[in-house]
């Protein structure tokens, strides 16, 4: 009787090892697929604020840094207002703002930073919720940088210091 029950606890164990194990491997191949996906600027398709088409492909050269970002996190107003009036942008081509708000509530929330005043910087909106997708995190803020030749550098989630970037923009480079 021990026997059998020992063995039927020994059966369950192994399955839940199998089991286990191949939720990892999947997850594993998940993020090195991510991984490669974002290796390179991917391509996407967003909503300027003026309702216009932006596409990925229009940055030609780098540094870029990408800002994922919601106008209400208060982070994300402290790491906004942090970028728009350092240095960095002077070191960056392109500052990619996404947010999953109408273009009307970015162009309200980022008009109180004077961000028309700064030629990189490119608000978009991302309503259909694809920027998650594309970059594997709805984390925000997520800061992406990318070099020069658009490869990626480094990802930040969540707040991250201004100096943090730009020491990091100065590797980059």
């Amino acid at each position: 009787m021990r026997k059998s029950i020992s063995g039927i606890v020994i059966g369950i164990i192994i399955i839940f090892s199998l089991l286990m194990g191949s939720v990892i491997i999947r997850r594993v191949k998940a993020n090195k697929q991510l991984a490669e996906k974002i290796s390179h600027l991917p391509s996407f398709t967003l909503t300027d604020l003026e309702y216009k088409i932006f596409n990925s492909s229009e940055v030609k050269t780098g540094p870029v840094l990408i800002l994922h970002f919601h106008p209400e996190c208060e982070h994300c107003q402290y790491e906004i207002s942090e970028l728009l009036k350092e240095d960095i942008l002077k070191r960056l081509n392109s500052v990619i703002l996404v947010s999953g708000v109408p273009p009307d509530s970015i162009r309200r929330f980022l008009s109180q930073y004077n961000y028309t005043a700064y030629s990189n910087v490119i608000p978009l909106a991302d309503t259909s919720g694809i920027f998650g997708d594309i970059f594997g995190s709805d984390i925000i803020p997520s800061v992406y940088i990318y070099g020069r030749d658009l490869k990626l550098r480094k990802v930040f989630y969540g707040e991250v210091k201004s100096d943090a970037i730009f020491k990091y923009l100065q590797d980059v480079e």
